[in-house]
């Protein structure tokens, strides 16, 4: 049986692949004759999702002043939290509280992607291929972190 850190070690990347391609369509989007694999039709674009206020929820909530170093788009963000991820899989056995911080972490990003899914639906009403690949890892981490929170050791008791 593959060990939970070692999912999280496969998982982690797979975001950040996809995080990292969603900052280069972000990076070069406002460029002249710019097409991004990603946009499969007016309906399908991930381009139009990214221009949206959406994709900077901390300056569309009112956090932070628009364009701001703290204005972090969605691409970015997700650089950083699968980063973690990765850093935290590799550390496991000395971060403390590691299942409840993996837990919380993991539901507060299934959640947020339950809340961009909407966006996306009854909002814009668009389809991002590329989100969605966030929004299976972030899913898939949950599933790992519940996983992992509910494992015993051979001996019927918890692991820690």
């Amino acid at each position: 049986m593959v060990a939970r850190s070692t999912k999280t070690q496969v998982l982690a990347p797979l975001g950040l692949a996809i995080a990292g391609y969603a900052l280069s369509v972000e990076a070069h989007m406002d460029e002249d004759g710019y097409e991004a694999l990603c946009d499969i039709s007016a309906k399908f674009s991930c381009t139009e999702v990214f221009r949206s206020p959406y994709a900077h929820p901390l300056s569309h909530w009112g956090l932070v002043p628009k364009e701001s170093d703290l204005d972090l788009g969605l691409a970015a963000a997700g650089i950083m939290l699968y980063s973690a991820y990765f850093l935290a899989a590799c550390l496991w056995a000395i971060i403390p509280f590691r299942k409840i911080i993996f837990l919380t972490v993991a539901t507060v990003g299934a959640c947020f992607s339950c809340y961009l899914l909407y966006v996306l639906k009854f909002i814009l009403g668009d389809f991002c291929i590329v989100c969605t690949g966030f929004h299976f890892v972030n899913f898939s981490m949950l599933a790992v972190a519940i996983f992992e929170f509910r494992a015993v050791d051979g001996k019927g008791a918890k692991e820690d």
